[in-house]
């Protein structure tokens, strides 16, 4: 960690309090993105193994992660945005390779003057799944650890944070005159979704320190505050709770994470969480987040992944229709769980299994605003929750946001 000590000397000794710039803060935008699960290209060979691994994840559209990524960036230098928040599991397995393989691609958006701010998340250190992936089995890589995650994306938020947390890799950013971003660390070796008392003790300063300065601040993470799912164990936060509270105390009501790889909005006691879905997933989109000096609006924007096929001259049929064919394999992969013979053969058996596929890439996108049109008056919502299954459970947890929409948000801030 000596190094970490190093930036906050250097970061501290240029820092400008807030209180010094202009009395109305300039628009400022940001791109966000989660869960883009990296995976270098020499690690795999899309061997059979390696497809036995996709089959039993949940369609993140791995096969191209490599265009994606690059398609991704390319976007993001196109609308120059004041800076882009990449909010953990960057790479698939925490793999070193990966981590390098990716850095090497941020250089690049940098290098246009577009700052990138990183987070580990649960993928990205401390993976004992490290591997490549070749032929029929596997064989264990390097992985990385919380300093040498600091030491290789030292670029990326860390040299020029005010500050940096001495038990976790959380930091604070200033992003324009009156704004700073709280980056939270939740992956530590020993804090695994979880904020120590420490790290608490260091919030509470740079709170503290902003609110002096008259800076507004936002917040991040990789795992989340509230339960946006069925899942709630090494999802939401283990002292999410005490978070909320002490965010709300400093008057931060936007709070920035991933994770759970949907797309969906909560809000509690004025304070907002957006979790951002994860790229590599149907629709394979990010956050555009505007912000000025009250309002903040946030929408979500899908790859055009057909005008980087052009750019680049790749015009398979995979890429001239991209967002066809990653909803194909994603419907693909999940037809095997809607196949269940516990299902009524009364006919309606392909009713109820393309009504879950529906529902699980409108989940995954977070509008599902089309799914009374096949289900209007809920019935075959109901017979999967008479199947007393995995799905039902899961489509019930579900049920209260059919119809609605999660892509886009304003409020204040």
């Amino acid at each position: 960690m000596k190094k970490l000590f190093s930036l906050l000397i250097s970061a501290l000794l240029c820092a400008l309090p807030c209180s010094a710039h202009a009395e109305t803060a300039p628009e400022l935008r940001l791109l966000v993105a989660s869960d883009l699960h990296y995976l270098a290209p020499s690690l795999t060979d899309n061997g059979n193994y390696y497809q036995r691994v996709l089959a039993n994840g949940d369609s993140k559209f791995m096969p191209y992660i490599e265009e994606i990524t690059e398609a991704f960036l390319e976007e993001v230098i196109s609308q120059k945005p004041d800076a882009l928040l990449l909010t953990g599991d960057l790479t698939f397995n925490g793999a070193i390779i990966s981590h390098e393989a990716l850095i090497q691609k941020l250089k690049g958006v940098e290098e246009e003057g577009i700052p990138v701010l990183v987070l580990t998340g649960n993928h990205d250190v401390y993976n004992r799944n490290a591997a490549s992936f070749h032929g029929d089995g596997f064989t264990r890589v390097p992985y990385g650890t919380s300093e040498l995650f600091a030491e290789l994306y030292a670029d990326f938020g860390f040299q020029e944070a005010l500050s940096i947390d001495e038990d976790s890799l959380s930091y604070i950013y200033p992003l324009g005159e009156k704004v700073r971003i709280l980056m939270l660390d939740l992956n530590t070796e020993n804090h695994f979704c979880s904020v120590s008392p420490k790290t608490f003790r260091w919030i509470e300063e740079q709170l503290e320190n902003a609110r002096t300065e008259g800076c507004k601040v936002l917040a991040a993470g990789h795992q989340n505050l509230y339960q946006h799912s069925i899942f709630r164990g090494g999802y939401v936060i283990s002292e999410a709770n005490q978070l909320g509270r002490l965010l709300r105390q400093y008057g931060v009501s936007l709070f920035l994470s991933g994770h759970m790889h949907i797309q969906h909005i909560k809000e509690k006691d004025g304070l907002t969480e957006i979790t951002t879905s994860a790229l590599p997933s149907y629709p394979c989109q990010y956050g555009d987040l505007q912000l000025t000096e009250d309002q903040a609006i946030y929408q979500t924007r899908r790859l055009d992944m057909k005008a980087w096929a052009d750019r680049h001259g790749r015009t398979e049929a995979v890429f001239s229709a991209f967002q066809e064919a990653a909803a194909q394999y994603m419907a693909a992969h999940i037809s095997k769980q809607a196949d269940n013979p516990n299902q009524t053969a009364d006919g309606t058996r392909n009713q109820m299994a393309e009504f879950f596929r529906a529902l699980n890439l409108a989940y995954f996108s977070g509008d599902l605003s089309g799914i009374p049109e096949m289900d209007p008056d809920g019935a075959i919502a109901e017979k999967w929750m008479e199947q007393q299954d995995m799905i039902g459970a899961y489509i019930s947890s579900i049920r209260q946001d059919i119809g609605k929409t999660y892509t886009e948000w304003a409020g204040q801030w």
